[in-house]
């Protein structure tokens, strides 16, 4: 790498990590003293002339710039010993999509194979705490939207968001995960195999420079990103108040299309959805008429994204029957059924390594697919 490479992404790096300080302003900043190098060395007289500046943002700024050289330095090598690299605004690898949202990060942190700009994405949120159907759904999205070519991008949280993730990443697709804390820490810890594979497979972003900590107030600002990376946002479970709906909200502003997955009435966790349905939101029913709506036909099938039906025998159909995306027990299973418990259990086993049905926790059984 160049000396002047070496400059470049040192000052850039520097803008890029004042926290204190939003995307535009940076971008501002950068357009006034024309390189991140000049404002790292500007006087503070220079900066309390400009009057975008709040005082807060203005000590921001020489706070940053007490930082060494040296010390900017040790930081850029501690990123390329994690894989760390950064898109600056405008460049080559920064995403045009979020060249037009409002206050877009004038940097982002990532790791992974950064995504084709030229490729469609879906954005699949949802809630942290979701119901057993809400995960099998979000799976198979995910699974679904990788079959036909599309880039899944979520937050990697824990429950929706990672199950999205994890179909895409099953479906052979590409999936990106925006973080509320920098890219070299894994959050939540319990994700630590998916954000492990989207390290290498995927790609995991962050406008939060390398060691920030995952606080509560990052995480509804990067919804503007996962809602900015995506031509439309897809909500699968979501409470009247969550994180999920301020993706959707960002997503409006940004004039992209908002689908929601109708949910029980009497589920809490469904609340959110069906209300986004009531004003207004695209309902999903099922892969073909989103993709239909969405002008994308599959890959792998032309003009359909229809499964293949797996055929069953009798006993395997009786106990299939049984089932659905609400988790029924054994006993429960054995009394509708009146199998003998050996043949139920034989039967179950069966089913499971058709991947048709899954035991969630012992001896509590779903359907794993979606009609």
């Amino acid at each position: 790498m160049s000396a002047e490479m070496e400059a470049y992404n040192k000052y850039e790096y520097w803008l890029a990590g004042i926290v204190s300080l939003p995307g535009r302003k940076k971008i501002y900043l950068k357009s006034l003293f024309g390189e991140a190098e000049r404002l790292y060395h500007a006087p503070k007289e220079a900066l309390e002339q400009i009057p975008v500046l709040t005082e807060c943002e203005k000590e921001g700024i020489v706070a940053a710039q007490n930082k060494t050289e040296e010390q900017l330095e040790k930081e850029l090598a501690y990123c390329q010993s994690k894989g760390i690299m950064l898109a600056v605004w405008q460049e080559a690898a920064y995403p045009v999509s979020l060249e037009h949202i409002y206050n877009p990060p004038y940097g982002l942190f990532y790791r992974g194979k950064f995504p084709d700009g030229g490729q469609k994405a879906v954005s699949v949120v949802g809630a942290r705490n979701c119901t057993c159907y809400g995960k099998t759904v979000a799976q198979q999205v995910g699974k679904e939207l990788a079959a036909a070519g599309i880039l899944v991008v979520s937050g990697m949280a824990a429950g929706i968001d990672g199950a999205a993730q994890r179909g895409a990443l099953c479906g052979g697709g590409s999936t990106l995960g925006v973080l509320g804390c920098g890219v070299d820490i894994c959050y939540p810890a319990a994700n630590r195999e998916l954000y492990e594979r989207l390290a290498t497979d995927g790609c995991v972003i962050s406008e939060y420079p390398p060691r920030t900590r995952p606080l509560a107030l990052n995480f509804p600002q990067r919804n503007r990103i996962i809602s900015g990376l995506s031509d439309v946002v897809l909500v699968v479970e979501a409470r009247e108040k969550s994180g999920s709906l301020i993706t959707a909200d960002f997503a409006l502003e940004q004039g992209k299309d908002i689908y929601a997955v109708p949910g029980r009435i009497s589920d809490l966790s469904s609340r959110g959805t069906n209300r986004l349905i009531q004003q207004g939101a695209g309902i999903y029913l099922n892969m073909e008429n989103f993709l239909e709506a969405m002008h994308i036909f599959s890959k792998t099938e032309e003009n359909s994204c229809k499964k293949q039906k797996i055929s069953l025998e009798n006993l395997e159909r009786l106990v299939y029957s049984c089932l659905d995306l609400t988790p029924r027990n054994l006993e429960s299973i054995w009394a509708e059924t009146g199998l003998d418990l050996g043949v139920l259990m034989e039967t179950l086993g069966t089913l499971q390594e058709m991947g048709v049905v899954s035991e969630i926790y012992k001896n509590y059984f779903i359907r794993s697919d979606i009609d």
